[in-house]
């Protein structure tokens, strides 16, 4: 992002955390970056579209922070979570104004434009909790995955409380091990209990165009990336165990990248490929030729 638009952001949160941004004025705005007042309006149309990209630039940044990076593909669905979190209270440390704002201010009777990107966020945000309870708890939680998605989501709300608004001081890795640990308990216990989910199913196939994730049927990607991972299964006896499951890893994350509505991490998508390139065999490069080509057009790769 150019640092001109950047710097407007960052003044903006700053007013807005300070005062609400009903009550914030494009005057204080300017006042805050020591600006001409026309400037901002290079950049944006109005408050309104200065406040929508406000969410959403940083609320991008927060979710490629929930998201996997190329060093953690092979590791396992606990450590991965455990990560994320690590980088979620990260970003709240380093964030704190742009939080404290989200948070705290009345988002309902403004932009159009806010209200949907708000109904995405949280349909991202409820897919990523589903995510890692399926990864790490399996088929034992499916019929369960309202119930513990809720309780999983409310554990960590008071401790992103404190944070922002009692400024409290933690150790990030300990922290995430013990909400871990206590997500064990809650989950374990809605399983062994065998209750009926109290809260209804969402069906994530709508959870997912909410999110703006693109369709998986239909999808030329989608398909070539389908394409690509049964070769790769197919060939499985010519590698190794650890190798596999790299390559596995890797299409999972590419899968991930396919699926996103913007502000892809094509780094990541590279390096995918390139570790795919290395130890496919020469049957499997034809079909994965393909695929870097559409990622390429489609701007995955630029």
């Amino acid at each position: 992002m150019q640092d001109k638009k950047k710097q407007i952001l960052d003044a903006a949160i700053r007013c807005f955390a300070r005062k609400g941004f009903n009550a914030t004025s494009i005057q204080e705005i300017v006042d805050e970056l020591g600006m001409a007042k026309g400037s901002i309006y290079f950049y944006f149309k109005s408050k309104d579209d200065l406040f929508v990209s406000v969410i959403e630039y940083y609320g991008e940044m927060l979710f490629e922070l929930m998201t996997g990076f190329p060093e953690e593909a092979g590791l396992p669905p606990r450590e991965k979570l455990i990560l994320q979190w690590e980088r979620q209270f990260g970003f709240v440390v380093e964030h704190l104004d742009f939080m404290r704002m989200l948070i705290s201010e009345p988002l309902t009777g403004l932009h159009p434009q806010l209200q949907k990107l708000m109904i995405q966020i949280r349909a991202r945000s409820h897919l990523w909790h589903v995510h890692h309870l399926l990864a790490i708890y399996g088929d034992s939680v499916e019929d369960y995955l309202e119930d513990a998605a809720a309780l999983f989501s409310g554990i960590v709300k008071p401790f992103f409380e404190a944070m922002l608004f009692e400024e409290w001081q933690f150790d990030s890795l300990r922290l995430s091990k013990f909400l871990l640990e206590r997500l064990d308990d809650l989950v374990t216990g809605i399983i062994e209990d065998k209750e009926t989910q109290i809260l209804p199913s969402k069906d994530l196939k709508e959870l997912r165009r909410l999110a703006g994730y693109a369709e998986e049927e239909g999808n030329e990607e989608m398909a070539l990336l389908r394409q690509v991972a049964d070769l790769v299964m197919a060939s499985s006896a010519e590698r190794d165990d650890l190798i596999q499951g790299d390559l596995l890893a890797a299409l999972g994350l590419l899968k991930e990248e396919i699926v996103k509505p913007r502000l892809k991490n094509h780094f990541l998508a590279r390096a995918m490929l390139a570790l795919l390139k290395q130890h496919v065999p020469d049957s499997i490069m034809e079909p994965l030729s393909r695929l870097e080509r559409s990622l390429s057009k489609n701007g995955h790769l630029a």
